[in-house]
């Protein structure tokens, strides 16, 4: 016996997959056209600042939930305080002053007390 034929079902022209690797880029694109972020903080303009500085994602490693879960924490907060009124400049930032880099440098075999500093910071910045 065939039970699909015995399910009442819903017909919609919804899909049933998601296809992300496809459609993520074409919102993307749209948000980026439409200039989504820019108006969003337009509507905002002499209203008082909230900045969440984000620093680098795997700056202390590979990337991990860890890392994931930051990223969407910040998200929200940025909306939230943008609902309340606040604009919200996406900051690039360093909020790991630097450390945990030089520790993966330190770790991949340069020798952070015989390299110039010059050099050490400059390896730091790869």
């Amino acid at each position: 016996m065939d039970y699909k034929d015995t399910l009442l079902m819903n017909k919609s022209g919804f899909e049933m997959k998601g296809n992300l690797n496809q459609k993520e880029p074409l919102l993307v694109q749209k948000w980026d056209e439409e200039k989504l972020y820019e108006s969003m903080n337009l509507n905002r303009k002499g209203a008082k600042e909230f900045v969440l500085h984000d620093g680098p994602p795997y700056a202390n490693g590979d990337m991990h939930c860890g890392h994931m879960l930051n990223r969407i924490l910040k998200d929200i907060v940025i909306r939230y305080k943008n609902m309340q009124g606040f604009v919200t400049p996406f900051v690039f930032g360093w909020d790991t002053h630097g450390l945990p880099i030089e520790n993966q440098v330190t770790k991949s075999g340069v020798n952070r007390k015989t390299t110039p500093i010059v050099e050490f910071r400059k390896k730091c910045e790869v």
